[in-house]
């Protein structure tokens, strides 16, 4: 199974976000818009691992997040990866983005101890709200920007984490979640 550690946002959040792209979406170039149900931020991507792997990493898991209490966060700013004129990936911002790193530091160092390799070494807190696959005009780019500028969404608290399977459709990725850790 194909697996993933990510914590999602709720609908208070994201649906602003949503609601803001659904008006300017015909005037974009084609991209893979990530649909609201699936949008989280990825701690970890373990890949396809055999389903002993959560009990292996559970523990591991619990004990290193429960070091580790709540926080307010909120969704703001926007921006692309690797930048807009090479776009690859549209994103929200978090904050406080050092929050959300020693979450991803704890996670990273759970699985590595358990002897996975991770997908890459440098983690950048983000929600991704689309992929793109062609070039977008520079316009483009800046209305995506302009549209999403001047969001913040109201705090909300990051308290789980949650271990997902994901399995792969032509309508998108269905992700189920397998186990959930408490922050402390």
């Amino acid at each position: 199974m194909r697996l993933f550690i990510a914590t999602t946002f709720p609908a208070a959040a994201t649906d602003p976000i949503n609601d803001r792209i659904a008006a300017i979406r015909s005037r974009l170039p084609s991209a893979s818009w990530v649909r609201p149900e699936s949008q989280h931020l990825t701690f970890g991507f373990l890949g396809e691992q055999p389903e002993s792997m959560i009990e292996t990493l559970a523990p591991r898991l619990t004990e290193n997040l429960s070091r580790i209490a709540p926080f307010e966060a909120t969704l703001h700013d926007c921006g692309f990866f690797p930048n807009p004129r090479h776009a690859r990936v549209g994103w929200v911002g978090v904050e406080p983005e050092s929050a959300f790193n020693v979450v991803a530091r704890a996670v990273r160092e759970a699985v590595v101890a358990t002897g996975l390799t991770l997908d890459r070494e440098t983690f950048r807190s983000h929600l991704t709200i689309m992929r793109i696959r062609d070039p977008w005009p520079p316009a483009s780019a800046d209305l995506f920007c302009r549209t999403l500028r001047d969001y913040r969404s109201a705090p909300f608290t990051v308290d789980t984490i949650t271990l997902f399977s994901s399995q792969l459709n032509p309508q998108g990725a269905i992700h189920t979640p397998q186990r959930s850790f408490a922050l402390a």
